[in-house]
């Protein structure tokens, strides 16, 4: 018997997560010096955070990382590397849209083929429309610095991060 058939059927390493959790792409971004992309709301006390965003219905996550970003900073040139890995996470009741605390987060490294044009800058997200929605101060910092300045769900993918900048695809 063939083992993809009967009672030892083999599995797919990964169940898809269930159809209602809030699926979200983090974009960890680094230019050719290491340093990784980070930012901070200027309108709310957000802390400072990688671009990341929701996976519209029908997206796949890495369609949704590459838009987020383009959203978010204005980049439109960094490649992705590699996809980190997925992570289940509960977001404290007030901190998300209600109905959004369980999330599933798609971490990528992405890297700048170049240097950066500006080792700081405002983005104003328009998310397609002529409304500011959001203003992000942008920098670049090392991924020490990163491991310190973000928030524990984000900054448990910055060990991910140093292997794969040492080891590209």
């Amino acid at each position: 018997m063939h083992p993809e058939e009967g009672p030892t059927k083999r599995r797919a390493a990964m169940a898809a997560w269930h159809p209602d959790v809030y699926q979200r792409a983090m974009a960890y971004v680094t230019d050719p010096d290491g340093r990784l992309l980070v930012f901070d709301h200027l309108d709310v006390d957000a802390g400072t955070q990688v671009p990341a965003g929701g996976i519209h219905v029908g997206e796949s996550a890495e369609a949704a990382v590459v838009r987020e970003l383009a959203e978010e900073s204005g980049l439109v040139t960094p490649a992705i590397v590699r996809k980190l890995g997925e992570a289940w996470n509960r977001s404290e009741t007030g901190r998300v849209p209600a109905g959004l605390e369980e999330q599933v987060c798609h971490a990528f490294h992405l890297g700048l083929p170049e240097g950066p044009r500006q080792e700081r800058w405002i983005w104003e997200e328009r998310s397609g429309g002529d409304a500011v929605e959001h203003r992000f101060a942008f920098r670049w910092i090392s991924l020490d610095d990163a491991a310190d300045a973000l928030w524990p769900a984000q900054a448990m993918w910055i060990d991910a991060v140093r292997l794969s900048v040492r080891h590209p695809a």
